[in-house]
């Protein structure tokens, strides 16, 4: 019943929210939307995106996270997540050089959700392995808090539906610091032929088998 509860909610947020696949790989762990920048910001490499810019914003695809795996993630999980990121930026760089209607898009835009303050530091420095860096924003209004909070409920029931063993009760609670890579620094990396980009793709363990699944089940 929580599984048919929260993936309808999930659906009718995503249709009123334009959040839409830009693949349709099963390793793809993001979704995206098109929305604008509610103010001027620069982003690290220089480039300025101005107020009412329209950018991408990602959002998880949470029936494709890989799973915890009992006992807590290990190397093994970590290194899927790894390959899963690269192959979804890589993914997403391929559908926006695809659509030239989309060349105004001047950069990508991510929200890291941050528990513990002694975390932080960890979750920043992997963000900036693939391109994305904190960038300050407007403190938020009070329409926006009440707003997180509730995406913060969504959050944890989809977590609970999909992936139960990820769930910390701190969910309600935790902080959102947007992240942005630009449109330059993701072509850079994720383009053909770039840094961050690389030849695997199948986000299985070595041995494991199909039995015709998608790569993100166990």
């Amino acid at each position: 019943m929580l599984n048919g509860l929260v993936n309808l909610i999930d659906r009718r947020l995503r249709a009123l929210h334009g959040v839409t696949e830009y693949t349709s790989s099963p390793d793809c762990i993001f979704r995206i939307q098109l929305g604008t920048s509610p103010e001027r910001i620069m982003l690290e490499d220089g480039t300025v995106v101005g107020a009412g810019t329209r950018i991408a914003i990602l959002h998880f695809w949470n029936e494709h996270i890989p799973p915890f795996p009992v006992g807590g993630p290990r190397l093994g999980w970590a290194r899927r997540i790894s390959r899963a990121l690269e192959h979804s930026l890589s993914e997403l760089e391929l559908y926006l050089a695809s659509r030239p209607d989309l060349d105004d898009v001047l950069a990508i835009r991510a929200e890291m959700t941050l528990a513990a303050a002694e975390r932080a530091p960890q979750l920043l420095a992997l963000a900036a392995k693939y391109g994305f860096a904190p960038i300050k924003t407007r403190n938020a209004s009070l329409g926006r808090q009440v707003h997180r909070l509730g995406e913060n409920i969504l959050i944890a029931m989809l977590v609970l539906a999909h992936n139960p063993r990820a769930f910390r009760v701190d969910t309600l609670r935790r902080s959102c610091t947007p992240i942005f890579i630009s449109r330059t620094e993701m072509r850079r990396r994720f383009g053909k032929g770039g840094e961050n980009t690389h030849q695997r793709t199948d986000l299985r363990e070595p041995g494991e088998a199909d039995g015709g699944r998608r790569a993100t089940k166990d």
